[in-house]
């Protein structure tokens, strides 16, 4: 079993500690090893981890260096999503405030990102019909239908947290130990698992934190559940009873609250319409969608305070409250039809993007 790590440290960083170097090194890990130059395996110089080519040499170089029957991914640190983070925000300094489904890996000497669909179309490409085990984000907001959706040929299992991250992100050792113990012997999904309970036994219910793993095979038949539900719903997304739709996104809460997101949980807000379903069709496809959801659903993780009003059943999805509320997201354009700057695949061929937009015109 072999743990290879590439990390970029930008020519402003903000410790000093394992050296004061401001490049990109790639490490073996052995056991009571520190990231320092001495340490290195090699030394890459300046590398831009905004760029998908080098997201791409590292994986080519690790599969033939080191292969294995069973490989993760973990894209770790600054996952931006959308926006820098608010000062004051728990990963303000690091600048790993990730959002939704559109970019993360934020190079902060080039200001360039991964964009999700930049990171789907490269390793599809690398691999070449072959597939990762496991493609997981220790970074914020990852775990959304979207992401999942971009993903599922490049991994079997992905996993992802629906809210923000602590500062600090995963404890490492929790999950790997029993990888270790194992002598590597863990199915994807078993050890997809590891991570999530690992992020409850390392964090609780003292600080707000999900995790979800996620069956990417399950995604086919989700997103076209999804888009039976939208296409059943639109008839209803009429003056009269649009009222019905405005409560059930009422009751769900964004996550990264009041920092201007605008991604929830799909299970809370479907469970919320069956409530006041404006006619059985809508209850029934929307209970449909929330079986085939929790199919996909392997294991998560959500503290109390991510509970209640957040839902936090392993999966969220992009549905801004109001039209104003889609229009003060400055990069809400993934979802604006004919939108060509690394186009998001589920909104393209999907019809989750035609119910939001029905409802968009009725709720300024």
């Amino acid at each position: 079993m072999n743990i290879v790590v590439e990390m970029g440290r930008p020519k402003q960083h903000y410790s000093d500690k394992y050296g004061a170097w401001s490049k990109n090194l790639r490490f073996h890990i052995t056991k009571g090893q520190e990231p320092t130059e001495a340490d290195a395996l090699t030394d890459l110089g300046d590398v831009n981890m905004g760029d998908p080519k080098s997201l791409v040499d590292f994986v080519a170089w690790g599969r033939e260096t080191y292969p294995a029957k069973r490989t993760m991914l973990i894209i770790w640190n600054h996952g931006q999503g959308w926006r820098l983070p608010p000062p004051g925000h728990p990963k303000a300094a690091t600048g790993q405030l990730a959002g939704g489904f559109r970019y993360v890996s934020s190079d902060d000497d080039t200001g360039d990102k991964l964009y999700n669909r930049a990171i789907q179309d490269s390793l599809t490409e690398l691999l070449a019909g072959q597939r990762l085990d496991i493609i997981a984000f220790d970074a914020c907001l990852m775990a959304m239908v979207e992401t999942a959706y971009a993903l599922r040929g490049v991994a079997r299992v992905m996993v992802g947290s629906e809210e923000l991250e602590p500062g600090q992100g995963w404890d490492y050792g929790r999950w790997l130990k029993p990888l270790i113990d194992a002598k590597g012997a863990l199915t994807a999904e078993q050890l997809s698992c590891q991570l999530v309970r690992a992020m409850a036994d390392q964090y609780g219910d003292l600080v707000e934190t999900t995790l979800s793993a996620v069956a990417l095979d399950r995604l086919p038949d989700l997103a076209t559940s999804i888009s039976k539900f939208a296409t059943t719903a639109l008839p209803f997304i009429t003056p009269m009873h649009i009222g019905a739709f405005r409560t059930a996104r009422h009751n769900c809460t964004n996550y990264g609250s009041g920092y201007g997101l605008q991604s929830i949980d799909l299970a809370h807000y479907l469970e919320e319409l069956v409530k006041v379903a404006p006619d059985p069709t809508v209850a029934s496809a929307a209970n449909e969608t929330l079986a085939v959801l929790r199919t996909a659903i392997l294991d998560h993780h959500a503290s109390k305070s991510r509970q209640g009003s957040y839902g936090s059943n392993g999966l969220a999805i992009y549905y801004p409250e109001s039209a104003s509320a889609k229009a003060g997201d400055r990069d809400g354009s993934g979802y604006d039809v004919g939108n060509q700057l690394y186009p998001v695949e589920f909104v393209q061929t999907q019809q989750w993007v035609a119910f939001l937009w029905a409802y968009w015109l009725l709720v300024p």
